[in-house]
């Protein structure tokens, strides 16, 4: 009673009303009927009514979350050019000995796929993003560009080294076209080399690689640069050009195409042979159409019961009638040889080169059908064969056979 007195009288002073015990909320008595009534109104309860606020906490949940995805769109385009700025510093830290392996890896650090929803909206968020989808779909667009002004460039170039070589300096056709379409492949690579520029690829290491290994390739490429180097001779010493007849590298046929480490021979039976430019440089080379014209050599054998000034007569009388055959050099038949079965009579016309094969396969056709009226035989290799025999000591007798 004594603490009570001293607090009411503090509070009389304080100007507080009321008594100390007057500050304690008192509890107002509740009766039991209303509290067992609340319970089962709590037990009676609808279940699907706690299920609806359930409900609309997802679906906020869900829509939160969507936010934040599109959100992630955003900052990783905010992260894209931030990275590429924080890309130039690295390097510049890098030149000067500075440790950036922990900022290349986060540069380099990726999204979180477990979760499909934000992985589909990563990249769709990255396709509409401009420093994403939009800034790539531009690097691929001037990637193409750059590589269609290449080859309309470097065709350019082409046909105008083509006319140089063909106007002014007069090369072989051989030399022409691998003159031009070597610089054709160099423009080629520059703008290729450009292009991948275009799509942010550092080409240094790549040089700098080929650079490293160029060694190794030489080593490795032996063969090669000798074909390279008898490629160059050829070139030099024009032994053939395209479109010429040669024999070389144990091939006939007319000459397709060259390069500096093959030539691409086309056979008369329409096959296409490459054969390596060392082969045809280290070996005899025939060009057979080299000169405009080619002296036709043919050979008949008559019999020697046959009369050979007449056989001459009328070889002589088909080639000249041949519309084909030069006048000069005047054409020689002559008798030249006896063989074993026959009297052997050279033809020798001249005809231009284009028409060689013709006058020879003409002129052989004629004579032997000239040769069949005259009846000037043509005899097959033969042999007399003489049979001796001997019986009891007597003189051997002959039987001939």
């Amino acid at each position: 009673e004594t603490e009570k007195e001293v607090t009411n009288a503090a509070q009389e002073q304080l100007g507080l009303n009321g008594p100390a015990d007057a500050a304690q909320p008192q509890e107002e008595p509740v009766d039991e009927n209303e509290e067992e009534a609340a319970a089962e109104e709590e037990v009676t309860e609808d279940p699907a009514a706690d299920q609806i606020p359930a409900k609309q906490v997802v679906e906020e949940a869900a829509s939160k979350k969507n936010e934040l995805l599109q959100d992630i769109s955003v900052l990783q385009d905010e992260r894209t050019g931030l990275s590429d700025r924080l890309e130039v510093v690295i390097a510049s830290l890098e030149r000067k000995g500075g440790e950036v392996q922990e900022y290349r890896q986060y540069i380099t650090s990726q999204v979180d796929t477990t979760d499909a929803t934000a992985t589909w909206a990563a990249i769709t968020g990255w396709i509409v993003s401009k420093e994403g989808g939009q800034r790539f779909a531009w690097n691929l667009s001037k990637f193409v560009a750059i590589l269609l002004v290449s080859w309309i460039i470097a065709k350019f170039i082409q046909n105008i080294v083509n006319w140089l070589l063909e106007r002014k300096l007069r090369l072989s056709r051989l030399a022409e076209n691998l003159i031009s379409r070597t610089i054709k492949n160099i423009v080629l690579v520059i703008g290729f080399a450009i292009s991948l520029t275009a799509l942010e690829i550092d080409i240094t290491p790549i040089i700098a690689a080929i650079g490293a290994t160029g060694l190794v390739v030489g080593l490795a490429l032996q063969g090669t640069l000798s074909n390279f180097a008898s490629g160059l001779m050829i070139l030099v010493n024009r032994p053939f050009d395209v479109g010429d007849v040669v024999t070389a590298g144990g091939i006939t046929g007319v000459i397709d195409q060259m390069n500096l480490v093959s030539t691409r021979f086309k056979t008369f039976d329409n096959q296409t042979i490459h054969v390596p430019n060392n082969e045809i440089w280290n070996n005899v080379i025939t060009n057979i159409t080299a000169n405009h014209t080619r002296r036709v050599d043919l050979e008949f054998g008559i019999s020697y019961d046959d009369d050979f000034y007449k056989a001459e007569e009328i070889i002589m009388s088909v080639v000249n009638d041949h519309e084909l055959v030069l006048k000069k050099p005047e054409p020689q038949v002559v008798t030249h040889d006896l063989g074993e079965s026959s009297v052997n009579i050279v033809c020798r016309p001249w005809a231009r080169t284009e028409n060689w094969w013709q006058v020879k396969t003409d002129i052989t056709r004629e004579v032997k059908r000239r040769f069949d009226e005259a009846g000037i035989s043509i005899p097959y290799p033969q042999q007399d064969v003489h049979f001796y025999t001997n019986t009891n000591g007597a003189p051997p007798m002959q039987q001939e056979g």
